[in-house]
């Protein structure tokens, strides 16, 4: 299988409401990241141009499915109490509520399903391989569809 990757990165905070496992500052407080997403995709059988998918299009799919979209936003769980607060209090926010805690582990899985359900739409032979997300230097969450 031939493969490609590209590498986005997006500025988002968010809160990681309602479980205890967490430390307190991520628990309670809403903070911030300098995130990048790493994206892998590839087909077994390269198209007519010998390629993968052209780089332009796949980096327009990620840039649209993960930057677009979360770039200056806070991210938050449905239950967290502050979503009223920021709904009510700023509604100009760029605000992206989710149904599950909005760790980095979270954002690989949900960006891995958007991404692929948009790549289908384009060329059915590509295959998503990964999304890592990177919340830190040192910290990244890699999620890999099981087959």
């Amino acid at each position: 299988m031939n493969r490609i990757q590209t590498v986005v990165s997006f500025e988002a905070a968010h809160r990681l409401y309602g479980v205890d496992t967490y430390s307190a500052e991520c628990r309670e407080s809403v903070h911030g990241h300098s995130y990048k997403a790493t994206v892998v995709a590839g087909r077994t059988n390269n198209n007519e141009a010998n390629m993968v998918m052209d780089f332009k299009l796949f980096k327009k799919i990620v840039r649209e499915e993960v930057e677009d979209k979360y770039d200056h936003s806070i991210i938050l769980r449905d239950i967290d109490p502050l979503v009223p607060a920021f709904k009510e209090l700023a509604p100009e926010q760029k605000l992206n509520v989710v149904a599950d805690s909005p760790t980095a582990e979270w954002m690989a899985a949900s960006f891995f399903a958007s991404i692929e359900s948009a790549l289908q739409k384009v060329d059915p032979e590509v295959r998503l391989v990964s999304v890592a997300v990177q919340e830190t230097e040192n910290n990244i969450a890699t999620y890999i569809k099981e087959a």
